[in-house]
């Protein structure tokens, strides 16, 4: 029997169709459940004490021993000794069982609403909505109360925030950058403008200027869109193979950007990856700098001139860790550093990433694994963005010496990971401490205080949190051992308030 092609035809294109949801099926049936906003709190206006808490003094790295917090109003309103506190009365309790309690982590680098991969295929695109909400979930599981989220879509932004204020969404408290300002043809050159339709209900990611006078527009515009401090960018070459030049601000919308910013107390901050653009932070009166200079190892005076100015820096070591990769040609490819982080990698995408993504983008990152230690890969020519991994080869071993020499110039160190960016998830800030401790200079001291009290005063927020303190929010991670003498306790928090809600329990604590 003859089939007609007309009926041919429309058979084959309902069999492709029907394949290419079989992705997204699929990641429908496997897509996680969403997390209670809380797990407990007290009655309006009652109090409670944590009792039985080893407190850890980010500020001197002594643990006071069995302590009690009394928490009123969101707020600590007594740190006390164990005898004070086995005196009170009238309040709830709840034992912490020797646990130790650190502040909330602050993720200073991160971006919530991305899903951590480079390629979109159905399956992913299906699961994008959940993962933003995971990234919200899993920063607070994993001990982050509060993030500086450093590039967004700023009214999608403000709908996420909104869920996590009214109590929707699990998640941390949300400072943001909103939209970067750059030139046209500029940094990020990976995302392209959205359609109008879209760009009106989501907001753009990107603000593209030409002009001082459009450069003031743009800080205002943000500020207008609640952002707390301002994102330019100073590279003028992609991250891609290729690495083709880009845009970057000329020096009078430079000028007329930190200016309009300051002029409404809002810090700026840059990404950048080369020396010429470390060095022309320090020229405009940039407030901090994001990532680290990984094409030349600055020279002392250069160091000294920034310790020496009101200046941060978050390093993300985590992004040369999670971007480099195998390829021909690499000088830095055996590298000690470079093989230690490939080795390292592989462990945590099989064994923590579990826990922090959707299936679909845990199939994604692994694929990515497979493709970026095939020595050829980003030889072969391709439709699809292909990072170059001598970048990240690179940016680990350069990244290290300059990181070293800021560290021990006494500059203000932050910490964030670049969660979001493919590889990397917002609620793995702990990696981010992890990797700072075991491949740099830093003690597990200053590592905390980078994820802590330093990126409270990156935030303007050190009145409210970074230490765990009479009249600080009660924002506080129960760990199961001492992260000074093994960072890898943050990896594993046991509970998590934030001001003063129990918002994530293993189930292992009582009242």
């Amino acid at each position: 029997m003859r089939i007609p092609m007309g009926k041919l035809a429309k058979a084959l294109a309902a069999a492709f169709a029907l394949a290419a949801l079989e992705p997204v099926v699929a990641e429908r049936r496997e897509r996680s459940a969403r997390r209670e906003a809380e797990v407990w709190s007290p009655p309006r206006g009652e109090g409670y004490l944590i009792e039985n808490a080893e407190i850890v003094d980010v500020l001197t790295g002594a643990v006071m021993h069995r302590r009690g917090i009394l928490v009123r109003d969101g707020r600590i309103a007594e740190v006390l000794t164990e005898k004070k506190a086995s005196e009170m009365s009238g309040v709830a309790r709840l034992d912490a069982g020797g646990r130790y309690v650190t502040p909330g982590l602050i993720n200073a680098h991160c971006h919530m609403i991305l899903t951590s991969t480079l390629r979109f295929g159905p399956s992913v695109l299906s699961a994008a909505v959940r993962q933003f909400e995971r990234n919200f979930e899993e920063c607070v599981t994993h001990g982050v109360t509060t993030v500086r989220d450093v590039g967004t879509l700023p009214l999608l932004m403000g709908r996420y925030i909104k869920a996590v204020e009214e109590g929707r969404l699990l998640g941390p408290r949300v400072l943001r950058a909103g939209s970067f300002i750059n030139a046209p043809g500029g940094y990020p050159d990976f995302l392209p403008a959205l359609p109008g339709p879209v760009a009106r209900s989501l907001g753009e990611f990107e603000f593209a200027v030409r002009t001082p006078e459009e450069a003031v527009e743009a800080v205002e515009r943000n500020a207008e869109l609640g952002a707390r401090f301002i994102k330019t960018a100073f590279d003028d070459r992609s991250l891609f193979v290729g690495q083709k030049p880009l845009n970057i601000l000329d020096d009078a919308s430079l000028r007329a950007l930190v200016e309009a910013a300051h002029a409404r107390g809002m810090k700026v901050s840059a990404h950048h990856r080369f020396r010429k653009g470390f060095l022309r932070a320090m020229e405009f009166g940039v407030d901090g700098l994001e990532h680290l200079p990984s094409d030349q190892v600055l020279e002392d005076r250069e160091v000294e001139e920034f310790a020496s100015g009101d200046h941060f820096i978050v390093p993300t070591v985590q992004v040369g860790w999670a971007l480099c990769g195998e390829s021909n040609g690499d000088p830095y490819l055996e590298h000690p550093l470079v093989r230690q982080a490939l080795a390292h990698r592989l462990e945590v995408v099989r064994t923590l990433y579990p826990s922090v993504c959707e299936p679909a983008i845990h199939r994604e990152i692994l694929r990515f694994e497979k493709r970026y230690r095939d020595p050829g890969y980003t030889e072969k020519r391709r439709l699809m963005f292909t990072l170059d991994p001598k970048i990240f080869t690179e940016a680990l071993v350069k990244g290290q010496a300059n990181l070293n020499k800021l560290y021990h110039a006494g500059v203000l160190i932050g910490c964030g990971n670049d969660g979001g960016t493919p590889q990397g998830f917002p609620g793995g800030l702990g990696v981010e401490m992890v990797l700072m401790e075991s491949m740099t200079d830093m003690t597990p001291l200053h590592v905390l205080q980078a994820a802590t009290i330093n990126n409270a005063r990156i935030l303007g927020m050190e009145d409210d949190l970074g230490t765990v303190a009479k009249g600080k929010l009660a924002d506080l991670v129960l760990l199961p051992g001492n992260p000074l003498e093994n960072m890898r306790h943050v990896l594993c928090p046991h509970a998590v308030f934030k001001e003063g809600k129990l918002v994530y329990s293993d189930h292992s604590l009582f009242f």
